[in-house]
């Protein structure tokens, strides 16, 4: 037997090694036992599913387990393995991982638990573990997990019973397996369907990044769907997550854990506003992914989106038999972002004819009582509006048929809704019914649903809209993927001559060190005169012209105002004769061990708009890029906005209108509008920078960035190292 070559550490298991793992042909059961539940699940379902191979069973002591003979090694078989459910105590299972290698048996399920979940030791054991499996190239799924499903193929290697399974295009991938039941439960009583549910455990060898990859390349897979704990490899993690969106396959994440733990740099701002929780919302926003908050969201979203596909955009009309439910969803429309067009002059006229007591044809539409008399109006009216040119999307919203209805009102709303599900059907745009509430589909209306393939959203008029209104962003980011420059264009230009670094152990520079790296970057900086003494300071201002500001330079001290090292507007040299000695005095009062550079004197800038810009190191995801309002306001209002580099100059645009201080950068209240293109540009480089000085840097920071029509100046900086 071949001997199979080690994978090392950094190299992730492919989505081709990984076919064997979630698409095998015989399965051994490893410490089967009629003692142990998890082995009588795997015996029940894998004997009551659709898996058609043969499934062998291990136990030390031989004999029969569950009415089938038992071997006392893997090796004993004697066929072929294409996948080990390990169900062994913790200290046995490395000793399992041997007989796999020996036996030729190349993937493996570890369900036993007791690995770095329970402490040092367990990490220990782990490490261990993971360590022979690459060495040996056995892909392995957890430990601690409960395996995963492969509903598509039938196979159904987890321990547990789960309630039956639509197959379909999602396919759901968890970090948490106490969870994965009641996925399922909610995954059938929505009516979504699954390709697959895995249960990735702690990840020691193989990651949820490397089975996102597996799924992203999955044919039978249209939507990924993920609940997240944390992300273990996250550079792989962005990689998988930018493959899907190059290949359209969208991608919905529930990530727990939103409350801001210690993120906080002590030398920048910027640190102090950008939480972990925040980053996950920019990145994934970055990848196209889309965040939910909450199990319903998730699986409602995913199922949602393996019906939408791409859609055109986010122009709705909205047609129901009630005139509340058109109430809501105008609220919504505005809370979810979509826009209610109003219907063109022929779509009015068309709907005015079919309904001449109507009045004006507005969106939402009301259809009135007169569908209930004439059915086929309904019909008749979606196809109107589906036909209309100014939409992007069609959605009626009516009651599904109940059990706890009469034979004769159920039959009454079967004819109705299949008149609506007709009209749908025309409809020259993407075209969905939504009930009015959330509710499971139960009897009839599953019955419906499925007999005759209704365009059906679950989740009622609310989760229904909140999961198209993900959908139509999903579909705008793809597309703007798809636009972005390919390599070799001016998003890919070479970036400046890296600057030297400074010596290990320097923890921050002065300001009059960062403007010489800014000034050799090609920024603007406003003009600065370093000074030694009283008499300098007043040349210098006589030179700049008055009003001028006067303030500290020192590597030792960041915040300047917080010794007292910050005087503006000074308009005489007896001002700035006094501010010199003030500061001097403030300083060595209160920072006495600090080191001195001198004073620097710039001229006074009174009018613009201020802005930080910010880049500072996250331990998990690298260099974080922060944009918002500066100058005094920026702890005021917390508003920023983050991306994780690296950035195109479109991310920057993007960044600079989710800000709710946007419409001031168009000019306001007299003041001449702001250079969009330079400032990104100028962004943009500060960006390129940051990446030129790699780990080393802890922030850097501008704050402020002075923008007064096409004149922007950095106005200060702080620069702190790791």
């Amino acid at each position: 037997m071949t001997q199979p070559s080690a994978r090392p550490a950094e190299v992730p298991y492919p989505p081709q090694r990984l076919h064997g793992l979630f698409n095998p042909k015989s399965i051994a059961v490893v410490g089967a036992s009629e003692k142990s539940s998890w082995s009588r699940y795997l015996h029940y379902l894998l004997h009551s599913e659709h898996f058609t191979g043969p499934v062998y069973y291990v136990n030390p002591r031989g004999g029969s387990v569950h009415g089938q003979p038992a071997y006392r090694r893997l090796a004993e078989v004697g066929s072929a393995i294409d996948l080990a459910l390990i169900i062994v105590p913790a200290q046995a299972v490395l000793g399992v991982l041997q007989e796999m290698a020996e036996a030729g048996v190349g993937n493996g399920v570890i369900i036993t638990a007791g690995f770095a979940e329970q402490g040092p030791a367990g990490e220990s054991l782990q490490q261990e573990l993971a360590a022979f499996a690459r060495a040996h190239d056995l892909a392995l799924l957890g430990p601690n997990c409960l395996g995963y499903v492969n509903v598509v193929g039938g196979i159904p290697a987890m321990p547990s019973p789960y309630p039956p399974v639509i197959p379909g295009k999602v396919a759901l991938i968890s970090q948490s397996g106490a969870l994965t039941s009641t996925l399922f439960s909610y995954a059938y009583l929505q009516h979504i369907g699954l390709s697959a549910l895995v249960s990735t455990g702690n990840e020691a060898v193989i990651s949820m990044s490397e089975i996102m990859d597996y799924y992203v390349e999955d044919e039978a897979t249209e939507v990924i769907a993920l609940f997240i704990e944390s992300v273990r490899s996250p550079e792989r993690f962005r990689q998988v997550a930018q493959k899907a969106l190059a290949r359209a396959k969208p991608v919905v994440a529930l990530k727990i854990g939103r409350s801001e733990r210690s993120a906080r740099i002590a030398q920048a701002h910027t640190g102090a506003l950008v939480g972990d929780d925040r980053i996950y919302d920019a990145l994934f926003r970055q990848l196209g992914i889309m965040r939910v908050n909450s199990i319903e969201e998730l699986l409602i979203t995913a199922g949602t989106l393996a019906q939408t596909g791409l859609l055109p955009g986010k122009r709705l009309a909205f047609v129901a038999l009630s005139g509340g439910s058109c109430d809501l969803v105008a609220d919504y429309a505005e809370q979810y972002g979509f826009e209610l067009p109003e219907f063109t002059e022929s779509t009015r006229q068309a709907l005015s004819d079919l309904l001449p007591d109507l009045g004006p044809a507005n969106n939402p539409l009301d259809t009135t009582g007169a569908v209930v008399n004439r059915p086929q109006l309904f019909e008749e009216i979606l196809q109107r509006v589906g036909a209309d040119p100014g939409l992007d999307l069609l959605v009626c919203a009516h009651s599904l048929p109940s059990e706890e209805q009469s034979e004769q009102v159920r039959s009454f709303n079967m004819r109705l809704l299949q008149h609506v599900v007709a009209g749908l059907g025309s409809s020259s745009h993407p075209a969905f019914l939504l009930d009015f509430v959330s509710s499971d589909l139960r009897g009839p209306a599953r019955e419906a649903v499925e007999r005759y393939s209704w365009p059906f959203i679950p989740g009622g008029i609310e989760r229904g809209l909140q999961a198209l209104a993900r959908a139509a962003w999903w579909s705008e980011e793809r597309r703007r993927f798809a636009r972005q420059p390919v390599a070799g264009s001016r998003e890919h230009e070479p970036s400046p001559v890296p600057p030297v670094l400074p010596e290990s152990g320097v923890q921050s520079w002065s300001e009059w060190q960062v403007r010489h790296l800014l000034e050799a970057y090609g920024l603007p900086l406003v003009p600065a005169h370093l000074v030694q003494s009283t008499d300098e300071a007043v040349a210098a201002a006589r030179q700049i012209g008055w009003p001028v500001a006067l303030k500290i330079v020192s590597p030792d001290i960041q915040h300047k105002s917080d010794v007292g090292g910050v005087r503006l507007n000074l308009r005489s040299e007896q001002e700035v004769a006094a501010a010199f000695a003030e500061i001097v005095r403030a300083v060595e009062s209160l920072r006495p061990a600090a080191r001195r550079e001198g004073l620097l004197v710039s001229p006074m800038r009174s009018d613009g708009l201020e802005l930080l810009v910010g880049i500072v190191h996250d331990s998990l995801w690298g260099q974080v890029l922060a944009v918002g309002l500066g100058g005094l306001w920026v702890e005021a209002f917390r508003e920023t906005s983050l991306r994780v580099l690296p950035v195109s100059r479109e991310d920057i645009h993007q960044m600079l209108n989710e800000l709710r201080g946007r419409p001031l950068l168009s000019g306001a209240r007299g003041s001449p509008p702001a250079d969009i293109e330079q400032l990104v540009e100028v962004i943009y480089r500060l960006c390129q920078l940051a990446q030129a000085l790699g780990q080393r840097l802890e922030a850097l920071e501008i704050n402020p960035l002075r923008i007064h029509g096409s004149q922007i100046e950095v106005l200060d900086a702080l620069l702190s190292w790791r």
